[in-house]
């Protein structure tokens, strides 16, 4: 299944916001996506599109979904697993793993910040 989707959400470019949003009620951040998702806030200065993998995925030919996410803005990500991998710009170099129903802040290449609930 390669599903590509453009999902972010402009949240008034308020970082402080997402953080509150994530803490408080992490669907407020899914809305209506299925269950196995989880979001992430683009806090870097590039517009990233965040290829997603099946954790059980060895060997990462075909993501399960990609999401361009601009600087500033969300996006839902979704796949199937206990966790999903994460390949910023399908660099593998650079994967980081997210939980369903969780909410992340990436700062670019190899800073990623989960936000708990």
């Amino acid at each position: 299944m390669n599903t590509k989707a453009n999902l972010d959400v402009k949240l008034d470019g308020n970082l402080n916001k997402f953080y509150q949003d994530a803490r408080d009620d992490i669907t407020k951040l899914i809305g209506g996506a299925a269950i196995k998702a989880a979001v992430i806030f683009n806090n870097s200065p590039n517009p990233v599109t965040f290829f997603v993998y099946n954790y059980s995925d060895g060997i990462n030919l075909v993501p399960a979904q990609k999401v361009l996410v601009a600087p500033g803005h969300q996006g839902i990500v979704a796949a199937s697993g206990v966790y999903f991998k994460i390949h910023p710009n399908n660099n593998r170099k650079a994967e980081f793993l997210v939980e369903p129903k969780q909410a992340y802040v990436f700062h670019g290449y190899g800073k990623v910040e989960p936000v708990g609930s």
